[in-house]
């Protein structure tokens, strides 16, 4: 309460004093982690961390808690992780409390947000923000929404934050904006390419790894071009991880898994033909020949709808060789 209420004088008899009894009775996981006696969100505890910092109290005890949780070279915090799921549905959560659909206050703020995040590896400078959000408006027009969109979007992500003060997602260098380099901020894409990468020879984990996968990139941005490449980027590594997973998958005879995985990919990429072939070797293993049939016929009425071609020879000798066997 006495950081809430900015009584830096009462801070500076307390926090010095708690932060040495907690390091000499060993009491560090109060800091780090939920407890019943303790918070149950440990991060709120964060900002009074990164000012024992600043003011040298305890700087090295505060540092090493800060180092327990991974937070070590965060500049500014607002006593909450930003949580947020793009694959199969847009969600956010300011720790456990989700922004609902319409606590966004602007379309725009949502938008930009999701802009942000796409690049959040770069720095966007206004007029690039401008065009991609509002390419059909004139600049003086456009410069305005950003604005509003911008303010909106501050109010949503730390609506406790003190206007004019600095945020602790959105970074700003001269007209450029982008995402804060180290904040407190957890992406399900990031997470989906670390196990991913984690995840190489281990089929278990590759499972795991692709089940955060829930869906196509940022869904309700389907139509924004500047979404496009990295819709199609992480699309294309599921597939393919995906497909390399079916394989292993298929020399055990975990043909469930082996369906429901194809299945995932097709509503992905319903042209993407090995799915299929991979379906009619699980049906058959299943003894599920009448859905060999209709697995191949699905295939042959897409690929001709959609890209109006035939099968590939292997799918069609394929087909041949198990409805013989069947």
């Amino acid at each position: 309460s006495c950081f809430r209420q900015k009584q830096v004088d009462r801070l500076a008899q307390l926090l010095p004093e708690v932060l040495a009894t907690c390091r000499a009775n060993d009491y560090g996981f109060l800091w780090t982690r939920p407890t019943l006696v303790g918070a149950a969100d440990e991060r709120v505890f964060t900002p009074l961390l990164l000012m024992a910092i600043r003011n040298s109290w305890e700087s090295d005890y505060a540092t090493s808690l800060l180092d327990a949780l991974n937070l070590s070279r965060v500049e500014l915090h607002p006593g909450y992780q930003l949580r947020v799921q793009t694959l199969g549905s847009f969600r956010v959560w300011r720790g456990d409390e989700p922004i609902p659909p319409n606590g966004w206050k602007r379309k725009s703020a949502r938008l930009l947000f999701q802009l942000l995040i796409t690049h959040r590896r770069e720095m966007l400078d206004r007029e690039q923000i401008c065009e991609a959000l509002w390419p059909e408006v004139d600049p003086a027009t456009a410069q305005q929404n950003f604005k509003f969109a911008l303010n909106a979007l501050y109010s949503v992500l730390e609506p406790t934050r003190k206007a004019g003060a600095e945020s602790a997602y959105i970074v700003r260098d001269g007209a450029a904006y982008g995402i804060r380099p180290y904040a407190d901020l957890w992406i399900d894409v990031d997470q989906f390419l670390k196990e991913l990468k984690a995840a190489r020879g281990d089929p278990d984990r590759m499972e795991r790894a692709l089940a955060l996968y829930q869906g196509e990139y940022l869904p309700d941005a389907r139509y924004e071009t500047w979404a496009i490449a990295e819709r199609e980027r992480l699309a294309m590594i599921f597939l393919e991880n995906a497909d390399r997973l079916i394989e292993r998958l298929l020399e055990e005879a975990r043909y469930e898994d082996v369906i429901d995985l194809c299945q995932r990919m097709l509503a992905q990429d319903n042209c993407w033909e090995r799915a299929y072939r991979h379906l009619m070797i699980a049906y058959h293993g299943l003894g599920d020949y009448g859905q060999i049939a209709r697995v191949y016929r699905r295939c042959v009425q897409t690929l001709r709808e959609e890209l109006e071609v035939d099968p590939a020879p292997e799918t069609k000798v394929l087909f041949r060789t198990l409805s013989a066997n069947g």
